[in-house]
């Protein structure tokens, strides 16, 4: 099975377990976007560690190593718990599917990538220099698109 595959099979299976904690589990049912706030900050906040600790842990022993791995990839896991949960509860309320986040997150990094996703390959890199204006750049029609749009609703629920 090709590696897209098999992540792909993942991603359905365990969208398929929250789904279901979802449905029966008493506290995984009543939770809600509010009420997981705290608990996402909790495990971003615990991610960072894990990050700094595996980073640190690359010039210790393979003990250290291991363990800051291991815990790396459960606080990984933690945060993406996190974004899992809330899509179900988005889709319980007809409000939004992990598919649509999914797309986001896609179409922002192909959007914030030119320089990987739509630079001539005979070009030459961008230096450091140039990706920060170009990233400024592309922030900034972010800010704007994303203002047109609270604007536009605002006009069309006046």
């Amino acid at each position: 099975m090709a590696i897209e595959e098999d992540l792909g099979a993942r991603l359905v299976s365990l969208h398929g377990v929250i789904a279901r904690l979802r449905r029966e589990c008493p506290w995984d049912r009543v939770q809600t976007h509010a009420s997981l706030a705290p608990y996402a900050l909790d495990e971003a906040a615990e991610l960072a560690e894990a990050l700094q600790a595996a980073h640190d842990a690359l010039s210790g022993s393979t003990h250290d190593q291991a363990t800051a791995i291991e815990d790396l990839v459960s606080e990984l896991g933690d945060v993406l718990l996190q974004v899992l949960m809330n899509a179900a509860i988005g889709e319980q309320a007809g409000t939004f599917t992990l598919a649509e986040v999914l797309d986001t997150i896609e179409a922002k990094m192909l959007r914030r990538h030119p320089h990987v996703f739509a630079r001539d390959p005979d070009a030459p890199e961008p230096s450091d220099d140039e990706l920060s204006v170009q990233w400024e750049a592309i922030k900034k029609a972010e800010r704007t698109a994303r203002a047109n749009r609270i604007a536009a609703r605002e006009a069309h629920t006046a």
